[in-house]
């Protein structure tokens, strides 16, 4: 019988125009559970290396601190509660509920307040201060316990009408501003951080500095020029010494009124919100004797 080589390994020295033996076969036959075996083994290997990585749940609302840096303590840092496992592993999670059945601690109080306030179960001595924080405004309701709300009425409902909350003292320091409108847009401006800075930007995807003033201060009923100069000449002048939150900042590279080209908000305690410049983001700036204002007005 005539043989023929292709020069494939599996095909050499088989006969031409005849099917495989039945050896052959069984062979086939028995290569098969080997293949299944392998595969099964394959993702046994990739499920511990998945484990390994920490891809792997650990209850409702909780999630690891894989390739995220470590917390500088356990609790509440802003945006998540932090704890740590019976491992000593960094966890953390968004619900209260579950960090306090993490930890030990006692289920908060389920008491709710109106649609616009909510509720906050973090302990007294958690670092908070009645005010605004950045976000929200803190306040204790009649039973002592920490409440907030992002509206500033409700804020003032809550105290008793007071816009001075504990810790503020003066003019250049305060939680809010005095008058209800230019705390709304203060409110307004902060909300805009981390937006980029646009040239001739009015939003909502972004700003340039006198552009930020206008919109923020348009939402708190006050209507202001749309330039930066026109904008100083709008506002009562007032003195270093006299600033308190939602007043506006103004620089001018000659030192004259009319040279202004720069405006931002005050915030309190020598910090304001800007848009600075093209490539920046909105954001939270301190005043410096290097970079001075050179007139400061209200609007």
């Amino acid at each position: 019988m005539t043989t023929v080589n292709t020069g494939a390994p599996d095909a050499a020295d088989e006969p031409t125009g005849q099917h495989a033996s039945a050896t052959d076969a069984r062979s086939a036959t028995d290569a098969r559970p080997a293949l299944a075996g392998r595969i099964r083994r394959r993702i046994g290997m990739a499920a511990v290396i998945v484990v390994g990585a920490g891809a792997f749940g650990l209850g409702t609302g909780v999630s690891p601190a894989a390739a995220e840096q470590a917390p500088a303590h356990a609790g509440w840092d802003g945006s998540r509660y932090w704890f740590k496992n019976s491992q000593g592993q960094w966890r953390w999670t968004t619900h209260y509920s579950v960090y306090l059945a993490r930890t030990g601690g006692a289920e908060p109080s389920t008491s709710k307040s109106s649609s616009s306030s909510s509720s906050s179960s973090k302990s007294s001595n958690g670092g908070i201060q009645q005010g605004w924080d950045g976000s929200r405004y803190w306040f204790k309701n009649s039973k002592g316990e920490w409440r907030w709300t992002t509206h500033y009425d409700v804020y003032l409902q809550r105290t008793g009408g007071s816009s001075s909350p504990s810790g503020s003292s003066g003019g250049s320091s305060g939680s809010v501003a005095e008058n209800r409108d230019v705390e709304t847009a203060v409110q307004y401006a902060l909300a805009q951080l981390g937006k980029p800075f646009r040239t001739a930007g009015n939003g909502p995807d972004g700003y340039d500095c006198s552009g930020l003033v206008q919109q923020a201060f348009r939402r708190g009923g006050i209507n202001l020029p749309r330039v930066a100069n026109d904008q100083y000449a709008a506002t009562t002048p007032i003195k270093a010494s006299q600033l308190r939150r939602g007043d506006l900042l103004f620089w001018s590279p000659d030192g004259t009124a009319r040279g202004i080209q720069h405006v931002a908000i005050y915030l309190g305690n020598n910090q304001y919100v800007e848009a600075a410049r093209p490539g920046t983001l909105i954001r939270i700036s301190g005043i410096s004797k290097g970079y001075y204002p050179a007139y400061m007005g209200r609007p």
